[in-house]
């Protein structure tokens, strides 16, 4: 990670990476302007995902459901942990779990927080790629994915996932195809932008199809970088992570 920054978070930046969520929010007991009102706090973050849900954000819908279904003791809760800053190196812990097949669970905060890491993979008969004459000979298209996603009291924050795409025959991986990375990310001053999804197949023995981005998280005038890869073989989802660049 970049400098103090990556290890210790400690900054007024806010960050925030699936698995890694940590803001000050406007209007918050941090900011300027700390006798805002609680009231003020909640329309404030209200007003910031109806923004996002105005774009075009579907995720950014949801989300604002599950906020504004929150109690007021609730609201008050989930604002305060977005900025608990004494989270922060638990979150990078969870974040950085190995992946395993389906979904694991990381639990922090009396229950309020958790992270989820999802696997997935299998074969892609959508796809435009492979011909009834290859998949007669034999060929298939497959996929597989590694997400993060940052869960506040059963409310979505953040998520980071990568995908990869690819042909085998038999137990052979014999091409890949583009792979594809998405985010969201609900917390006011902090994005996230990806580097172009790589692609590869891995050396045999493992013959794997690989996809691989760098997440570049932008928070308050601060930023971090984290690694995030799957691959996958004629089984589907083998293995993957998000990791320190």
């Amino acid at each position: 990670m970049r400098s103090a920054i990556r290890k210790g978070l400690t900054s007024t930046a806010a960050v925030a990476l699936a698995g890694i969520t940590l803001a000050v929010l406007p209007g918050s007991a941090q900011a300027d302007d700390g006798l805002v009102s609680q009231a003020s706090r909640v329309a404030k973050y209200q007003a910031y995902l109806a923004m996002k849900a105005a774009q075009g954000d579907e995720q950014a819908k949801e989300t604002a459901q599950g906020f504004s279904a929150l109690s007021d003791a609730k609201k008050a809760r989930f604002l305060d942990l977005l900025e608990d800053r004494s989270l922060a190196t638990k979150l990078f812990e969870a974040a950085e779990s190995p992946a395993v097949a389906g979904t694991a669970v990381s639990v922090m905060a009396g229950g309020d927080v958790v992270v989820e890491r999802e696997s997935a993979g299998g074969a892609d008969d959508a796809s435009p790629h492979t011909t009834a004459a290859l998949r007669a000979a034999g060929y298939r298209d497959m996929w597989a994915s590694y997400s993060v996603t940052d869960k506040f009291l059963g409310v979505k924050v953040s998520r980071v996932s990568v995908r990869t795409n690819y042909q085998v025959k038999g137990k052979d991986t014999t091409k890949v195809y583009p792979g594809s990375a998405y985010h969201y990310l609900y917390v006011p001053g902090c994005d996230f932008s990806h580097s172009p999804v790589k692609e590869w197949i891995s050396s045999p023995p493992a013959d794997n199809a690989q996809s691989e981005t760098t997440w570049t998280a932008s928070c308050w005038g601060s930023s971090w970088d984290k690694r995030e890869r799957v691959w996958g073989d004629y089984r589907g989802f083998v293995g993957g992570y998000l990791k320190d660049e």
